[in-house]
């Protein structure tokens, strides 16, 4: 029984070893990491154009973009040079929306910067365009916002101020903080 216990010991031994060894390898080996870039977008589009339709089919906006990135873990797009048309709930003249950025955040909230440029469709609408550096658009709620300096143009007229506050159903502007309006000179 000595030989057979000497011999059962020597293979634990051998085996015991080359456990050891395969183990000793592997840890050594170089750790595969999966990193994931906040700062990759998920897709990229270029000269982008969509719809988008409410739960009745009715379009409520429509947006062509020169270029989108999409980053799905922060939930946010940014666009070059996004062209925004805005359908209001009760079929009043479209607003269409231009700028040189533009954020989604969600599908909401989106903000655009750097030449901002908002023109009624209407050709009777007391406020034909608005300028600005940068504008809030709440696409749910067809809310435009915005606490920096706009300027709002008109038929005979070009105001000045900050603080503006747009609801495309309604219509009704609110300027927080008039600073300045030129009127258009008439011949008598």
């Amino acid at each position: 029984m000595s030989r057979l216990h000497t011999l059962s010991t020597i293979v634990f031994a051998l085996a015991l070893a080359i456990y050891g060894y395969l183990q000793w390898q592997k840890s050594n080996a170089p750790i595969a990491v999966q990193v994931i870039d906040l700062d990759t977008p998920d897709f990229i589009a270029k000269r982008l154009s969509s719809s988008q339709f409410d739960s009745e089919g009715k379009l409520t906006h429509t947006i062509f973009a020169e270029s989108m990135s999409h980053f799905s873990k922060k939930n946010q797009t940014f666009f070059q040079k996004p062209k925004y048309t805005i359908y209001p709930d009760d079929d009043k003249p479209s607003w269409h929306i231009s700028a040189n950025q533009g954020t989604l955040v969600g599908n909401e909230q989106l903000t655009l910067s750097d030449q901002v440029l908002l023109v009624s469709s209407d050709q009777n609408s007391f406020i034909s365009e608005i300028q600005g550096k940068q504008i809030i658009l709440d696409l749910k709620n067809k809310i435009i916002t915005s606490e920096q300096t706009i300027r709002l143009k008109g038929n005979d007229f070009t105001m000045y101020g900050s603080g503006l506050n747009v609801d495309i159903n309604t219509t009704e502007m609110t300027l927080n903080e008039h600073v300045q309006t030129i009127f258009k000179k008439h011949d008598s």
